[in-house]
This record gives structure tokens, sequence and C-alpha cells, in this order.
């Protein structure tokens, strides 16, 4: 259930980060039905969920020493490459395509996709970790 809750809290974090002129836009889902383009988020939010709870355990400790060394500044150009990388995985499927711009605003939309996750996952109720 904490997974299905964070991949919604994923896509509407990605569906603010679209609404700022940050680069980043998503395609798909141009139907009649408003649910359409909210399936599209969903996919985009499963996608970033999923590389999350699955690769980025693995980067962090990969990336500890770059962590110290950046007093931590270094965790962004892992959300960058979060991002980036479902940005790729979605290049192959044909109903949802994420589209990032240049690295400095894809690094500034990777922050702020972080931060409207923590912050919505700490507003609702099951969605935090430590369960």
């Amino acid at each position: 259930m904490r997974f299905l809750l964070q991949v919604a809290i994923s896509a509407i974090a990605v569906w603010v980060v679209t609404l700022l002129p940050l680069d980043v836009a998503v395609h798909g889902g141009e139907g009649d039905e408003w649910w359409h383009r909210a399936l599209v988020f969903l996919f985009i939010g499963l996608v970033i969920t999923a590389l999350n709870e699955l690769l980025k355990p693995i980067l962090d400790v990969l990336g500890l020493p770059f962590k110290i060394l950046t007093l931590g500044l270094f965790g962004l150009v892992i959300s960058w490459f979060i991002l980036w990388l479902a940005a790729w995985i979605t290049e192959f499927v044909d109903f949802a395509t994420l589209e990032i711009g240049g690295f400095w605003m894809t690094l500034f939309a990777a922050l702020v996709i972080s931060l409207a996750t923590a912050v919505l996952s700490a507003i609702i109720p099951g969605a935090d970790k430590r369960r």
C-alpha cells in the first residue's frame, strides 16, 4: 500500500514540476477524458518510484565518498540521474514520455520533486517509510 501511495505522490510531484518553467514536460494521454492524462502521470510516478526503491540505495552507497566531500549535495546529482534515467526509460513507451531539459534546469527540477515528495509524504498518513 505504501508503494502505491509513493507512486501517487511522485505523480503529483512531477505534475507540479511540469507547471513550473523548468524544461520538464510530460507527453501522452491527450484524449477526450481527463483520466488519460492522470494515468500518464501515474505511469511516470511509477517509473520514478521504482527507480528510487531499486536503484537509489545502491547509488547512495556508491556515492557516499562524494556525498561526504560535498556535504550531501551529491545527493542532488543522484536525484538528477534518477530523473534522467526515468526520462530515458519512458522514451521506449508509446503512451507516456517524460522530457527533460538541460542539466541545471533538470537538477533544479529534481530538487523540487524531492521537496514536493518529502512534503507530501509527511502530510499524507501512511506514506512515510518508518512503518
